[in-house]
């Protein structure tokens, strides 16, 4: 259901369908993207409890405008399709992101235990055995913050984190594409692990601070770069085309690029 769901969310981004937009019917989206019209019909109503799409009775099904009412699966579900979130819900993510690690950080430096301080120790060697190995850090940067937030001792708090990592995952691989980046993050990371060790609140909060501004900095300035771009991929920025509806609605099945 769920692979299904995505595929549906990816092939509506592929043939450029846009927020206010009118989908074809669901014979026509069938044959369109070659799902079966039982598992798109299954695949819509998920869609419309998410408020991804509006089944609006006797006129259609629409493609919502971005709001504030889209829940945050919504979000990860286009980043997961390789949908690219406006800039803006970037940045507004980043953000909320940098609100959030920083009372998970101060609750860790109260909280943790030996084990954390083990599973963080842990992840530090195997982020510079990568570096010597000239992998990037993507996963690892990854894992490192969220074994901050487990050492909150607060399993809601891991999880609603979690969502961000999962929104953002392809953002980072671009991130930390960069060798400089991961320099930074495997030395920010140390200098954080020996704060939630010394149970330093403030510098460990300071810290962190510093490190997801480096973040932000870095999409602001590529969204101020290219102001017409989409969040990037995993290996380039997404050229986001406008085209006209009577066109892209006429787009074979075969015709995706």
């Amino acid at each position: 259901m769920l692979d299904n769901v995505r595929q549906l969310v990816q092939l509506i981004h592929e043939r450029g369908f846009e927020p206010g937009d009118k989908l074809p019917s669901e014979r026509e989206m069938s044959e369109m993207f070659g799902m079966s019209r039982g598992a798109l019909r299954e695949a819509l109503i998920r869609l419309d409890t998410l408020r991804i799409v509006d089944a609006r009775p006797k006129s259609g099904i629409y493609l919502r405008a971005g709001s504030a009412d889209r829940s945050i699966e919504a979000m990860v579900l286009f980043a997961e399709a390789d949908a690219p979130l406006a800039p803006d819900e970037v940045i507004q993510a980043v953000e909320l992101r940098r609100l959030l690690e920083t009372q998970a950080v101060r609750l860790a430096c109260e909280r943790r235990t030996d084990d954390d301080l083990e599973r963080l120790s842990g992840i530090v060697k195997r982020c510079v055995a990568a570096r010597g190995n000239g992998e990037k850090l993507a996963g690892l940067d990854a894992e490192f913050h969220l074994a901050i937030v487990a050492a909150t001792q607060n399993d809601v708090f891991a999880r609603f984190i979690n969502v961000f990592y999962l929104m953002s995952r392809k953002r980072r691989e671009v991130y930390f594409s960069s060798d400089e980046h991961c320099r930074q993050s495997v030395s920010d990371h140390r200098k954080l692990l020996a704060a939630i060790a010394e149970r330093d609140v403030d510098k460990a909060e300071n810290i962190l601070r510093q490190h997801i501004k480096g973040v932000d900095v870095y999409f602001r300035t590529l969204f101020a770069a290219s102001p017409d771009d989409g969040v990037p991929s995993s290996s380039s920025v997404v050229k986001r085309t406008k085209k006209k509806s009577a066109t892209r609605k006429l787009v074979p099945a075969d015709g995706v690029v």
